[in-house]
């Protein structure tokens, strides 16, 4: 009898100490996971330059993709390619309420292998323009800070 009184013991407390672990291990905050946007150039002379970039606010990621968004929608009118096949990237470098004159770098696949004839590229550009000046924030984004490439990986613009 005084065996199995060792035993139940040692069970309970080998469950209590089981049950306090796992409490423990639930309550533990898990780490978030964090994403880093990298912006890789190629200068001129071959050298590859990488940009960190810096994080920005939650308001700031509503508006870029809204922006985003307002871009695919165009593009897609603009070149009669669905909206799913246009893929867009919009980056800042600082936060909304940061500044009033913040300059946009945008990105844009184009899941196609076609090539567009300039005037439509040129028609996209303007609009990529466009959407970012009638936005009363004040965002710019200049004709070099727009990359346009297609399936093949030909830069388009």
């Amino acid at each position: 009898m005084k065996g199995k009184s060792k035993k139940t013991i040692l069970f309970s407390m080998l469950l209590v100490v089981m049950i306090a672990v796992s409490y423990y291990l639930i309550g533990k905050q898990k780490p978030k996971p964090e994403v880093i946007s990298e912006l890789t150039e190629i200068l001129p002379n071959g050298e590859m330059k990488v940009s960190i970039m810096e994080k920005v606010d939650e308001e700031t990621m509503k508006w870029l993709d809204g922006k985003k968004a307002d871009i695919q929608s165009l593009i897609a009118e603009q070149t009669g390619l669905k909206g799913e096949d246009v893929l867009v990237s919009a980056t800042s470098e600082s936060n909304i309420g940061d500044t009033k004159n913040q300059e946009i770098e945008c990105s844009v696949v184009l899941r196609t292998e076609s090539t567009f004839d300039d005037q439509i590229i040129q028609n996209v550009v303007d609009g990529i323009i466009n959407v970012f000046k009638q936005d009363p924030v004040g965002a710019t984004i200049n004709k070099e800070n727009i990359v346009i490439t297609n399936n093949n990986n030909d830069v388009i613009h």
